[in-house]
């Protein structure tokens, strides 16, 4: 017999607390845990559905921060159209009376005590029909509610399980960081590569400082991941945004779709060096000058930042743009040279591109608006090209990046 639990990522603690206390409390009892029972990649929707479908019940785990994310209405909402009980679990100093709608219709529970956890196994034992064992420890399990608490770590996660890994074809390039980091860029930080994406449904992630995520490459991100690093961020994580030239159209993937949520939008362009002519700049490293930008951390005594394949960006009020195209020239593909297929911007007609030469004061690095990322921070920078792939850059670039690294890994909130 099977209950659903619905949880957001970061209380995933509380809910195998939950998990492990009820299925003691009544034997044969199969209590449905995203963060332990699921297997992610495409059939992520599909295992949730089904263990919603085999349910005899839903419980939503509800704390002032959960009520407000769409995974646990929407599951609780799935398990109310399907005609189940709903019994949301109040934690975290949320009172039955402060549940929004519509999880305020339900018949809640506020476990904060022993003698609540008790009850929930008695109601939940006369809803199933099922005998609770003589044994079960109700102190144990409030006393596991009240007592686990996620711990940030200093590692910094670089994620490779939406085919990042893919764009690099040189030794140097920031995906490869993980595994060999050049000279220059030792540092105090440790570099953990993310190629399972069922890490973005489990506490793991909670544990990380920092979080490094690059354009997929035609792949995408799948929506419960993007919520999952959403809920990161504004619980105090650090997130380093990469893209590259032309954006997700041209590309397959959807970085936009996270990036957004933070007021960051990339742009389907590509800044390049003037007097180069109307074809792409591909691969041509451009100078870009920190003087040009806002004032910021990263860029504080430098005088010359060389990148490549960088597209602009938009950021909204309150953010702080730390990089721009200043001299250089952005490139955008002619109306008459792209066509779009199934999404995908495509160039069967060349490589014919216009010139905007006045396009100096848009970024192509910067902050997001602090407001929008709780407490956490995003940066996103137009290119994952950092380093370099084809040519060498200059010893501004290695700051550039260590000091992007200690951000990531210095995260002490």
């Amino acid at each position: 017999m099977r209950i659903f639990l619905s949880h957001v990522s970061d209380e995933a603690p509380e809910a195998r607390a939950i998990k492990q206390g009820l299925e003691a409390a009544m034997p044969g009892l199969d209590v449905f845990v995203s963060a332990v029972d699921i297997h992610l990649g495409d059939a992520w929707l599909r295992e949730i559905d089904e263990a919603l479908t085999d349910a005899r019940a839903v419980l939503a785990l509800c704390s002032p921060s959960s009520v407000r994310r769409p995974w646990i209405n929407f599951e609780s909402g799935s398990g109310w159209t399907r005609r189940l009980p709903v019994v949301p679990l109040c934690h975290k100093g949320l009172r039955k009376d402060q549940l929004p709608d519509p999880l305020r219709i339900f018949q809640a529970i506020e476990l904060t005590t022993d003698a609540a956890c008790a009850d929930l196994v008695r109601r939940l034992s006369a809803m199933l029909a099922v005998a609770p064992a003589g044994s079960f420890d109700a102190t144990g399990m409030a006393q596991a509610l009240r007592g686990r608490r996620l711990v940030r770590g200093t590692d910094v996660g670089i994620v490779l399980c939406h085919r990042q890994s893919e764009w690099d074809d040189g030794e140097r390039a920031i995906f490869a960081l993980p595994a060999s980091l050049p000279r220059g860029l030792e540092g105090p930080w440790t570099l953990r590569a993310m190629d399972d994406e069922r890490a973005f449904l489990s506490s793991d992630l909670h544990a990380l400082s920092g979080l490094i995520v690059g354009n997929p490459w035609r792949a995408t991100m799948a929506p419960e991941t993007v919520a999952a690093i959403v809920e990161w961020v504004r619980a105090g994580g650090r997130l380093l945004l990469l893209g590259f030239e032309l954006g997700d159209r041209h590309h397959d993937g959807n970085l936009a779709d996270l990036s957004r949520h933070f007021g960051v939008d990339p742009a389907g362009d590509i800044v390049g060096p003037r007097g180069y002519g109307t074809s792409k700049p591909y691969d041509e490293p451009v100078d870009f000058n920190p003087g040009d930008a806002e004032a910021h951390s990263f860029t504080e005594g430098l005088t010359r930042v060389t990148l490549a394949n960088v597209q602009t960006l938009q950021v909204l009020p309150g953010g702080t743009e730390w990089l721009r195209v200043g001299h250089n020239v952005v490139y955008r593909p002619r109306r008459d040279s792209v066509r779009y297929r199934d999404g995908t911007m495509t160039m069967p007609h060349g490589t014919a591109f216009e010139i905007n030469p006045e396009a100096g004061w848009l970024p192509v690095a910067a902050e997001a608006p602090r407001g929008l990322c709780g407490a956490g921070g995003v940066q996103m920078v137009g290119t994952w090209d950092l380093l370099g792939r084809r040519q060498a850059f200059g010893a501004d670039n290695f700051t550039l990046l260590a000091r992007l690294l200690h951000w990531l890994s210095r995260n002490t909130a």
